[in-house]
């Protein structure tokens, strides 16, 4: 059985049962449905979901597409690129509703990851190689100054690295996380992204935690994750990365694999914009 699972089906259970409806609230929501309604989510404040060493935070119980979640992660990671239409030459088409009309999502995501002379995932790198008893392996979108050149701000908005006794741990920090859609992608490709820097750099994969501000699923979405509730799960896959890849930069899609990936049927819901 998939752990990913049963940690998953026990944030829909928290928010269904504990969660508060932003509906109840005396002021307009922001997100919308494609059809201009307003979409209302119910959620909870103060998450932390943590997956030990050897578990792959993956889903079974519904169909994950594993190559778009690794190309959209090698999008924002890798070619550090906020152009929209990259994204859809790697065949991932979840930002087409945020670009804006230079074709762009703005100074978000990739654009962050770099800003003059600095790089931060260089930076990373370098230190998770040179300088890896250091509290300070981390990452950041967060830029108050810019925040209103975003056709977004970030959700998955910052990471904190850890190596310790050859093992390389992340955690994983949200301000928001949209539990049907965007948390499910999260949890994989940033595990993805964890276990090709560890193996860049000559590590073993720790644990990787994740910190949610707000975890909230949408009212169009409730339906839904009830019934996955029920859904059976299946073995946790196993993941591998391609043993001669070396350089961080290099990566693509095709060098990691998803072994005994068993799941159950892809489940579609609106995305709120």
């Amino acid at each position: 059985m998939s752990v990913a699972d049963v940690k998953y089906k026990e944030l829909i259970r928290l928010i269904h049962k504990e969660g508060d409806w932003d509906r109840d609230e005396p002021c307009d929501v922001r997100a919308k449905y494609a059809d201009g309604s307003p979409a209302y989510s119910k959620g909870v404040f103060g998450v932390q979901i943590k997956f030990n060493e050897g578990e792959l935070p993956l889903l079974t119980c519904k169909k994950v597409f594993t190559k778009t979640a690794i190309n959209e992660m090698i999008c924002i990671w890798v070619k550090q690129t906020n152009v929209i239409q990259d994204f859809r030459d790697m065949g991932v088409n979840a930002w087409n509703e945020w670009e804006l009309p230079d074709g762009t999502m703005g100074l978000s995501y990739g654009a962050q990851l770099q800003k003059g002379n600095k790089n931060q995932v260089d930076e990373l790198l370098n230190n998770i190689m040179e300088n890896w008893t250091s509290r300070r392996l981390m990452t950041s979108f967060w830029d108050f100054e810019n925040v209103d050149k975003k056709s977004l701000q970030e959700c998955a908005w910052a990471t904190n690295w850890r190596v310790r006794q050859g093992k390389l741990d992340l955690i994983l920090i949200s301000r928001s996380s949209d539990v049907g859609l965007g948390l499910v992608w999260n949890w994989f490709q940033y595990s993805v992204l964890q276990h090709v820097i560890a193996h860049v750099s000559g590590l073993d994969v720790g644990t990787f935690t994740h910190q949610i501000g707000d975890a909230h699923y949408y009212d169009r979405h409730e339906d839904i994750l009830l019934k996955q509730l029920d859904l059976p799960e299946y073995d946790e896959p196993h993941l591998y990365i391609r043993e001669n890849l070396r350089d961080f930069y290099d990566l693509k899609a095709e060098d990691v694999e998803v072994v005994n990936y068993k799941h159950g049927d892809y489940l579609k819901m609106e995305i709120a914009i």
